[in-house]
């Protein structure tokens, strides 16, 4: 059967990139972009065996395809590129951590710090040269157990100077003096700062659970709300752009101690002037995306809290997919284990490859063959209710991704281990396994607790 080329995943965000920069104009187009630009408006270029084809392959920019598929399907394909929302890389260098708090997804999830730097080195060439500009590395801890992580940040600076490159820290090492940070000894946190600054970071990020004593019992640490606090103020001084990742679990969103809240942080990242109003400050940390926001989600830590939740009965089944499996928006996971993911909850995101097994480019061509792209993709994730074992995981939780979540990861092990449906044993031992990751392992105590709601 004769065959014809396409541009992949990578090439198609690639020419898209390259036209929104006027290095078209700047010289004469060679003939490998004439036919990326082709292929890009919508022709198709017969299969040849030559030095061109070859090079283009090799890059990863064009792949063959049967010359059978048509004009529709290809436009469908290019228009349902799973790159083409993607914003920002969320590197997850390690997930061990100093705290253990309340809240923590990744809890029960296994500890392992990233050792190929080389690997993530190679993968931020390939996203960078598909216009990415922002780069998140978080953990676990990765100031503290992340090793190497500041090399790859230089790297990338020195190939990308407006990028926006974040450390995404609890502030363990605020008012530390000879702390010992991700391989490095440090005197104290201004010298900290010029050596992050130096090695290309440009924000700092903050966790923060809550307003004062909330933060403080939800990461077991007491003071850390206000040294934090004071270090958005040292971390600007610094010349670095503080920020912040929230989570409000107790304060009912826009209500008047939510706002007082958030303007009460505003004051401390921006320089607003005296007449500003309340909510002119907290509306510029929402405004601001390189600030973060998240939920509470009753998995790790959370598994035995989902109070006020969904009865899995009630949940209708197009609920349960979700298009961030197939569509990422507007981040992309590389985990600390090297997996590339698009969801972050403990492992459910995974199972795209390993950039300890294959370059990202390969892997960024085939998110569509992944059994989690097909699962959420083409709405199957109900085929796999019945397997939850109610028993391990009780009636209710208190958020949809957690279902979502355990629902995925059980579908993907019953794949991957092709394990007959009527198999009640291996069933029983991949809700186990599946609930291990989750914080639900302790099987009936957290089933009585999740039965209401």
């Amino acid at each position: 059967m004769s065959s014809t080329f396409i541009l992949t995943n990578f090439g198609l965000r690639y020419v898209g990139e390259l036209l929104k920069t006027d290095a078209l104009a700047r010289s004469q187009v060679e003939a490998d972009t004439r036919l990326l630009l082709d292929l890009y408006t919508g022709l198709t270029a017969p299969d040849r065996d030559d030095d061109l084809h070859r090079d283009l392959i090799a890059r990863g920019l064009i792949e063959r395809v049967s010359e059978t598929m048509s004009r529709d399907d290809i436009d469908l394909r290019y228009h349902r590129n799973p790159l083409e929302h993607v914003e920002r890389i969320i590197v997850e260098f390690t997930t061990c951590c100093n705290f253990n708090c309340a809240h923590c997804y990744n809890a029960t999830v296994p500890r392992v710090i990233e050792r190929d730097v080389a690997a993530l080195t190679a993968a931020a060439d390939t996203l960078l040269a598909i216009g990415l500009r922002r780069f998140d590395f978080i953990g676990g801890e990765v100031s503290k157990y992340g090793t190497g992580w500041l090399d790859l940040a230089r790297h990338i600076r020195s190939r990308s100077a407006d990028s926006i490159i974040a450390l995404y820290t609890n502030g363990w090492w605020l008012e530390q003096q000879n702390f010992w940070a991700a391989g490095h000894t440090y005197a104290d946190v201004p010298a900290y700062l010029v050596d992050l600054k130096a090695h290309g970071v440009s924000h700092i990020t903050f966790s923060l659970d809550g307003p004062g004593s909330e933060h403080d019992q939800s990461r077991h640490q007491p003071g850390l709300y206000d040294r934090i606090l004071n270090g958005l103020a040292q971390v600007r001084a610094a010349g670095l752009q503080p920020r912040v990742s929230l989570l409000a679990r107790s304060l009912e969103p826009y209500s008047p101690r939510f706002i007082a809240w958030l303007a009460e942080i505003a004051d401390r990242v921006y320089d607003f002037p005296p007449e500003t109003a309340r909510s002119e400050r907290a509306l510029r940390l929402f405004e601001d995306r390189t600030n973060s926001f998240s939920h509470f989600i009753d998995i790790g830590n959370g598994a035995a809290c989902g109070e006020n939740g969904f009865r899995l009965a009630d949940i209708p089944d197009d609920r349960l997919y979700c298009r961030g499996f197939y569509r990422p928006a507007p981040s992309l996971t590389i985990k600390a284990s090297g997996e590339v993911a698009t969801c972050r909850i403990t492992n459910a995101g995974e199972g795209y490859g390993n950039l300890h097994e294959q370059p990202l480019i390969d892997i960024l061509n085939h998110l569509q063959e992944a059994f989690v792209f097909r699962l959420h993709a083409e709405r199957r994730l109900a085929d796999y209710r019945r397997f939850v074992d109610p028993e391990i995981f009780g009636n209710a939780i208190g958020h949809l991704c957690t279902y979502r979540a355990i629902l995925t990861l059980l579908a993907r092990r019953m794949h991957e281990e092709q394990i007959d449906p009527d198999d009640g044993a291996a069933i029983r031992r991949l809700n186990l396994e599946v609930a291990r990751l989750t914080g639900h392992a302790t099987g009936q105590a957290h089933g009585q607790n999740h039965s209401t709601g």
